[in-house]
Parts: C-alpha cells; sequence; structure tokens
C-alpha cells in the first residue's frame, strides 16, 4: 500500500542491517461475513515468520480474550496485533506463512482460550523453554484445524529476499479476483480498511475476506533486561549493590570482576543490534557507577524523572529498568569499575 494512502504521516523506512529490528504486526483482519447459515463465524490469523535461524509463530484470534463466550465474540475487533519481533534484521530471508481463518464462535473461544491459558503457564521462558512456547501454539493452531467447520479464507506465503533492501510498510491481502480490486481506493485510516476516492468519506472494506500486515523497523529493544544471557545478571548486580557489610569500593570490586561477563553476554547476544549492545552497556555501567558514587557518599538516595515526574531511587536497590542513562564518560573504558 502507497504511502499516501497510509494514515497521515506515515513514511516508509529502511532497515537497515545489524542496525535496527523488524517487527511483524497484524493491523487489521476480517471476514466478509459474520453469519453463515445462522451460525457466527469469527476470524482467525496464524502466522509463521522465518529470518535467519530465528522462527516465530503468531496467533490472533478473538478467542484470546479471557472469560468470553460466543455471545459476545462479535465484539471483538482484533488490530495491531504483534506477530513477531522484535527480530534483528541480519539481512537474510524474511519468509512469512499467514492464513485468515474463519472459524465457527463457539470453537474460536474454546481453541484459543485455552492456547493462551497454556502460553500464560510458560510467562518468563527462557531461551531452553523456547520449544515449549512453541509447541503449545502449535497445538492450538492444530485443536483448530482438526475442527470440520474451521475454514483457511486466505493464505499468503511471500519471502522478501536476501540482499535486496528490506522496507517497512503495510500489506493487504484481499481474497477476490485480481479485476475485482482497486488498490489506489483503499485507505488504511484510523487503523481500518476502508474503500472510496479518499479516506474520510470511504466505507469500511466489507467486499471480501482480508488481512493487512506491518512491517515495522525498531531502534531499540525496551525488553532488553529479559532476554536469555543477560536477565541473570540483574540478580548478579543486584546481590552486590544491597549487600549491607559491603563498602563501596567493595561493591566496585565486585561489580569489576562481574563485568567482564556482564560484556560478553550483551556483545555475544543475537537478540540486540551493534549500537543496542553499545547503549545497554553505556546505561547500566552509568547507573552501576553512580550508585557506588552515591554509596561513597554517604547518599544513597537519588532523585529522578522527567517534567513533574519525579521519583526517588536507592542506590542499593538496583533494577535493570532504571538504567536509564548512558551519559557518564566512565562508561566508555572497558571495565569502568577498575578504577577508584
Amino acid at each position: 500500500m502507497p504511502d499516501t494512502n497510509v494514515e497521515k504521516g506515515y513514511k516508509t523506512t529502511a532497515i537497515e542491517t545489524n542496525q535496527a529490528y523488524l517487527v511483524v504486526r497484524a493491523r487489521e483482519m476480517s471476514l466478509g461475513y459474520a453469519r453463515k447459515l445462522w451460525r457466527k463465524y469469527y476470524p482467525m490469523l496464524h502466522a509463521f515468520v522465518q529470518h535467519g535461524a530465528r522462527e516465530e509463530q503468531g496467533l490472533v484470534g478473538p478467542g484470546q480474550l479471557k472469560d468470553i463466550s460466543e455471545s459476545n465474540l462479535d465484539r471483538i475487533i482484533n488490530l495491531n496485533q504483534r506477530l513477531a519481533g522484535p527480530l534483528v534484521y541480519d539481512g537474510n530471508d524474511l519468509s512469512l506463512v499467514v492464513g485468515l481463518y474463519s472459524v465457527p464462535g463457539e470453537d474460536a473461544a474454546k481453541a484459543l482460550v485455552e492456547t493462551v491459558g497454556n502460553i500464560a503457564g510458560l510467562a518468563g521462558a527462557t531461551l531452553g523453554q523456547v520449544p515449549a512456547l512453541a509447541n503449545a501454539v502449535k497445538a492450538g493452531v492444530e485443536s483448530i484445524l482438526k475442527l470440520n467447520q474451521c475454514q483457511l479464507q486466505l493464505g499468503v506465503r511471500d519471502t522478501f529476499a536476501a540482499g535486496k533492501p528490506l522496507n517497512t510498510g503495510i500489506w493487504v491481502g484481499i481474497a477476490a479476483a485480481r479485476q475485482d480490486i482497486w488498490p489506489l481506493q483503499l485507505w488504511l485510516y484510523e487503523g481500518r480498511l476502508v474503500a472510496g476516492h479518499d479516506p474520510i468519506s470511504g466505507d469500511p472494506y466489507d467486499a471480501a475476506d482480508y488481512l493487512v500486515l506491518e512491517i515495522e523497523r525498531l531502534s531499540e529493544r525496551a525488553d532488553w533486561p529479559s532476554l536469555p544471557g543477560i536477565a541473570d545478571f540483574e540478580i548478579k548486580f543486584a546481590d552486590v549493590m544491597r549487600a549491607t557489610d559491603a563498602s563501596a569500593d567493595d561493591r566496585r570490586k565486585q561489580v569489576a570482576n562481574l563485568w567482564p561477563a556482564f560484556t560478553q553476554a550483551v556483545q555475544g547476544s543475537t537478540h540486540l543490534t551493534v549500537p543496542d549492545k553499545e547503549r545497554v552497556t553505556k546505561q547500566v555501567s552509568s547507573d552501576l557507577l553512580r550508585r557506588i558514587d552515591l554509596l561513597k557518599s554517604n547518599n544513597p538516595f537519588e532523585t529522578r524523572g522527567v517534567g513533574k515526574q519525579r521519583y526517588q531511587v536507592n542506590a542499593n536497590n538496583f533494577d535493570f529498568l532504571d538504567a536509564e542513562d548512558g551519559s557518564d564518560p566512565r562508561a566508555t573504558l572497558k571495565n569502568p569499575f577498575t578504577k577508584p
């Protein structure tokens, strides 16, 4: 879909190799009918995304809300659901297999709620548990596909080939003949697909089943503290900082001993881009240095925040999420904690 047909201000941007992340998102999906022969049907989207050695599955449907019944499934609109990512774009092929299914109402609630319940039981999965997470999703999809009334309405398989620039963008798949579609009269307006001469006067598109996908670009990962190989260091640093019988210099020495292993874990992570590895290292080192300085001055409290939102941080209570500032010039040293 051209930028001019997407919401105001949208602009396609390049996703640079090893410099940014890609996210595959389901912006919207819809069936051309909601009722057939007095039985309600609802859309369900399953996606399989492969990029290099990374594989992810995503599942979006009306049954992904807790404590629902068939009586209110028709009130659910699925918008802007993440299917895969953030993935470090490394220049390899990006392959997508996406299926839009029509699922009978009672089956959607039964199968999808069970799938989400299984996934919720794997919350906080580490790298070694990823196969279990994939199997839970796979089992949920199979539980739907085995149902006689579940039908594939639209399937898309596409590959963004390696060696070619990968750009952000909006892709629309419609289960209709090409001659029945007028692409330049399709718009993404306020998150919904509309058809008409312009987005404001256009009507919601309902001529056929469709799905709307987006490839997004992210420059930073906000969830880096929970990444495999890195998360364990939060506990280790926290134990050092909260030790009541240690002086500030003792804490510095203990952090100095941990620092090479931490930086190795960050630099070796396949889940972070090159710029993000540097950002994370600087933020954590700056935060730890500031805490050690506070403890050395016998004033363990610091006021932080932006604008009117202020809060106090205790230097003893270390948390990766508090590591917001990487401006300390000492943070650029290979091991800033070996210097007094």
